[in-house]
């Protein structure tokens, strides 16, 4: 336990991480089946598809960058790279080595995705699942548990890292091993890539010595506890304004103050965006 302790997280950089939703499952379709930018009638599966998704994508980064340059942000993260086609707990895929086979439509332009961020200043970031995709006789996947999967998480962020650049990444879907072995697993993962943020979507307090974890204000999270600053004084989470209201300005405000990082929708300039720029974000290089 007292190993688990012993922080090796060192990520000074607190600007806010947009959120790049990319699909939904609510939109597919059979022109669409993984229901990309929303649009249940873009065709991507026909003739020309993939030139039209391409451009779709393309012209989703290039207003992305914008927005997150107005808000001060340090990167994004694209949460669905692969696209919603398949239903909860499917959906987010969390393999980013396997999206060709996905989303075949994606080889033409992906890379070209990533670079435009890159080139921009900003950071990119992929989700990935400490499961492993099955895929059944009718060729759908499905998550599998993986007891022992630090190695299979390093190899999904090491694809990422090499072909993209990719520095942030959300964990989702972890949680499903018994408390504190989870802990160790992950921190054998964080100490391996000190070069990584690593934001799991489900945390204990051992979480914040290796990762920023992950909550959300309109479920009534706030910043990162005080009992948790006392063991780890240079900790912070990340902290999702996804749909704020008004009353929760203020804990926004406060967590920021505090060093946590703010998540926002980073596709759109939404009220999220305008208080951002109100906290002076864009004019800092850093904290």
């Amino acid at each position: 336990m007292a190993w688990a302790a012993v922080p090796v997280l060192n990520w000074p950089d607190r600007r806010p991480i947009g959120s790049l939703f990319l699909a939904s499952t609510a939109h597919v379709s059979a022109k669409n089946p993984r229901g990309w930018f929303n649009q249940p009638g873009l065709d991507v599966a026909g003739p020309g598809g993939q030139q039209r998704f391409c451009e779709a994508l393309l012209a989703y980064a290039d207003s992305s960058i914008s927005v997150l340059r107005s808000a001060g942000a340090q990167g994004a993260v694209a949460w669905d790279l692969e696209g919603e086609q398949y239903p909860h707990k499917t959906t987010y895929i969390g393999d980013p080595r396997l999206i060709s086979r996905l989303a075949p439509e994606t080889d033409g332009c992906v890379d070209e995705f990533f670079r435009r961020f890159q080139r921009a200043g900003l950071r990119t970031g992929v989700t990935i699942r400490p499961q492993r995709i099955v895929f059944g006789q009718d060729a759908t996947p499905r998550q599998t548990t993986v007891w022992n999967y630090p190695a299979l998480l390093l190899e999904k962020i090491d694809y990422a890292r090499s072909r993209w650049g990719a520095t942030l990444f959300y964990l989702d879907s972890n949680g499903g091993i018994r408390w504190p072995f989870e802990a160790f697993q992950l921190r054998r993962v964080a100490a391996a890539r000190p070069e990584i943020l690593l934001i799991p979507e489900y945390q204990h307090g051992l979480y914040y010595a290796f990762s920023a974890p992950y909550d959300e204000v309109r479920r009534g999270d706030s910043g990162t506890p005080a009992f948790i600053r006392y063991f780890y004084p240079g900790a912070f989470k990340t902290l999702n304004i996804a749909d704020a209201r008004l009353p929760d300005r203020a804990v926004i405000r406060s967590a920021r103050q505090k060093g946590d990082i703010l998540i926002f929708p980073g596709w759109f300039c939404g009220p999220e965006c305008e208080l951002l720029k109100g906290l002076h974000y864009a004019a800092q290089s850093g904290r």
